[in-house]
Order: structure tokens, then sequence, then C-alpha cells
């Protein structure tokens, strides 16, 4: 694994990043690239939400799939060694288990917890980082009979770090842009008459209709956001989201059309998780201010660094996130982020997630 494999690595994400590669190849293309710089027998690299560090999706290899859940709950919950969201705000986003324990890993809590029956010589971890945002993450896992990630192999996927989150930023974001399932596009009138619609838009207006009311036209979820749209004075659209009689969150985005006529062009789709994590949230009854420092405690900020980012004083931020805890019924940081992540967003990770036999 010399200079010749990091080269090969390297031009194998030089040649995802500005390309249309969907997440799912870069993903693939990252794992390879990995495995030509370093060894390793078990890996989950997954993309994140660049607002909380949870993830959305990703690749695991060699760990069977009842382990996902007891790992995330080691990370999320249990004290331990190069923490991915500590990696994500250091000032080096590489790091192995070995090192950080003066080669004691029996120290680390996920030692115990999870790599103790599987035989684990070390373990790397890397956040994948463009300036301040973190767009994935992985851990990489080493068997006893190969010993230790060796320094210049750790030195490699440091290396290759930044082109992987340049790689994972594009997916991510063509996939954030992207529809997942059926989305529907219409033209409103004046009158809130559906003036014309795209061909699969008929079972999302269904989706919407309000339970109990026959609304053969223009739902009234619906009609309430053109209307807010066509007379807004503060805005040229409008986004909200909107939950279906399914339970499925929708994305809408009303656009006023030129010409003086009321007409209003609407896009209906599937909500992000980006969109949905601060309704979801607000449904504990936190206020929009507590919102703001969760997603800041889900990144890992410590209150100082809350106090500074929202412009409010340590006392002040202490005394929001004494009330964060009362609302939700937690005692501490991590219980707080594992909730959100294990009520809210577990599924939907499950779902996205691909298991390498």
């Amino acid at each position: 694994m010399g200079i010749e494999a990091f080269t090969g690595a390297r031009d194998r994400l030089l040649r995802i990043i500005d390309d249309e590669t969907d997440i799912a190849m870069i993903l693939d293309e990252t794992l390879a690239s990995l495995h030509a710089v370093t060894r390793f027998s078990w890996c989950a690299l997954m993309t994140v939400d660049p607002r909380t560090l949870l993830p959305t999706g990703g690749i695991v290899e060699g760990f069977a799939a009842e382990a996902c859940a007891p790992f995330w709950d080691n990370e999320l919950l249990a004290p331990g060694f190069n923490k991915f969201n500590a990696l994500a705000r250091s000032t080096d986003t590489v790091a192995t288990l070995y090192d950080v324990t003066d080669g004691d890993i029996e120290r680390a809590p996920i030692y115990t917890d999870l790599y103790a029956p599987l035989g684990v010589a070390d373990d790397l971890r890397a956040a994948f980082v463009l300036g301040t945002t973190c767009w994935g993450v992985t851990d990489l896992v080493r068997a006893t009979e190969d010993g230790p990630f060796p320094s210049h192999e750790v030195s490699q996927v440091r290396s290759l770090a930044p082109l992987i989150a340049r790689a994972f930023r594009g997916g991510v974001c063509r996939l954030d842009a992207a529809t997942h399932g059926p989305a529907a596009m219409l033209v409103i009138d004046g009158r809130n008459q559906i003036q014309n619609m795209t061909m699969e838009s008929r079972a999302l207006l269904d989706e919407l209709q309000t339970s109990g009311v026959a609304e053969p036209g223009l739902p009234s979820l619906l009609g309430a956001a053109v209307t807010r749209a066509r007379f807004s004075r503060t805005s040229t659209n409008l986004v909200t989201r909107v939950c279906g009689i399914s339970g499925q969150w929708l994305r809408v985005t009303a656009v006023p059309m030129e010409g003086g006529q009321g007409q209003v062009g609407v896009m209906i789709e599937p909500a992000r998780s980006s969109d949905v994590l601060p309704i979801l949230l607000e449904s504990y009854g936190l206020t929009q201010r507590e919102v703001e420092i969760v997603l800041l405690l889900a990144r890992g900020l410590a209150t100082r660094d809350i106090a500074a980012e929202l412009s409010l004083s340590s006392h002040t931020v202490r005394d929001h996130v004494k009330a964060i805890f009362d609302k939700t019924h937690v005692n501490s940081r991590g219980e707080l982020v594992a909730r959100i992540f294990s009520e809210h967003l577990l599924d939907g990770l499950e779902a996205a997630v691909r298991h390498h036999s």
C-alpha cells in the first residue's frame, strides 16, 4: 500500500468530485479508495446531517446488522475516545484508538461493548470536514492479526479526507435537492383552482386531504400556503412543511408567477430530514431558541461555544439546557441526542444503510 496505491485512490476520488455521481456510487468509490490505502476488516462509512452530525445513510461492511444499534448507542451515550463530534471540531480530523489510548485499547468502552468478541487491534476514525462543516464520518476497524494501523497508512487516510469531504458534499447536496418518491408540480390560478398539474400530483394531493372533509379540488392545506405566497410582501416564495394523512412529511414550495393574474406555482416533494427535525424538536414544546441550542448540542459544542455562537451568556445557555432536559425528559446531552436519533431518525437510517458481507 505504497505511493502507487495512494495515487490511484486519490485519482478515483478526484473523478467523482465534480461529476454528477450519485451518493451510492460516491460511497462505493470512497470505500474502495480507503481499502486501497489501508487494511481493515470492518467499516462504517456514513453521510451525516451537517447540522446535527447524525447519520443519514451509508455503507456498513463486516459488522452484523444487529451491531448497528449498539454502535450508535455507544457513540451517543457512552464516554470514550475519538467521538465523531469531537473529531469534526478538531484541527486533526483523523485519529486511531491505539494512539489515543497509548496502546491500551481495552480502556475504551467501545472495545468492551463491541470489539472484544471480534478480535480487534485498532480502529481509525475520520470526520470529513470542509471549513467548519462535516459531511460524513467513517470508522475503520482492524483485526488482531493485522495489528494497529501503521502511521503511514493513517497519513494517507488523512490526505484523502478533504477529497472525501468534497465528494460527500456534492453527493449529499444533490441528494438533498432530489426527490425521494413521487413529487408534484401544480399551477394554481387566482381563485385557488388547479390550472395544470403533473401526472403524479394526484397521489400527493390525496395525501394532503383534510381528514373528514371531501376536497375535490385543491386541499385546504395547500390553499393556505398558496394564499400566503400570493400575498406575501416579504419574500418571493414560501417554503413550508406539511404532514400528510399517512404521517409522511412533505415540503411545499409556493412561488407567485409573473403576469398579475394571481397564479402560483407549487412544488410538493417528500421532506428532507433537515426540514423535519426542527418541527420534531418543537413537538416537545421547545422554543425556537431551544431548538437552535439542541442542534448545537448535537454538534458537540460546549456551553461557552454555544453562548458565543448565539451571542448569549453562558448562564443563559445553561438555563436553556436545563429547560430542554425538563421538556424532553432526559438527564444528559448524550441522552438528548440519542433520543432525537433513535425516536426520529433511526428508522430512516436503517432503510438507507447498505450492508456489505
